[in-house]
């Protein structure tokens, strides 16, 4: 047997045979939904309440008229001074950790393109 039959019976261990046999075995099963009888008429829903519309606050100023370009070329860079942009947060780094290697190692082993293909 090599390395990805391995792998690959353990992924169907883990992810498809256990989570079934726990879901057969559970102890507390989820109680019976009532089915309707055929005589019994079913009362109709009350009807959605309509949707509602936010009210405009009093204290909100009007938004400004929208400003036009005026001028050439050479004024549009004399407006009002741009804000910077806020900091991206750093990516978190990778970790170096033998634990953590061989854990990529094996995603890496299971989610590749199969040889056959």
């Amino acid at each position: 047997m090599s390395l990805d039959d391995l792998l690959g019976l353990l992924f169907v261990l883990f992810f498809i045979v256990l989570p079934a046999l726990q879901g057969l075995l559970r102890r507390n099963p989820p109680p019976d939904l009532p089915f309707p009888v055929e005589g019994e008429a079913e009362a109709p829903l009350p009807p959605p309440p309509p949707p509602r519309r936010p009210e405009p606050s009093p204290e909100t100023p009007p938004a400004p008229p929208p400003r036009l370009w005026e001028g050439p070329l050479e004024e549009a860079g004399q407006g009002a001074p741009l804000e910077e942009a806020p900091k991206r947060p750093k990516k978190k780094r990778l970790s170096t950790r033998s634990k953590d290697v061989v854990q990529g190692m094996i995603w890496h082993e299971i989610l590749k393109k199969p040889k056959g293909l």
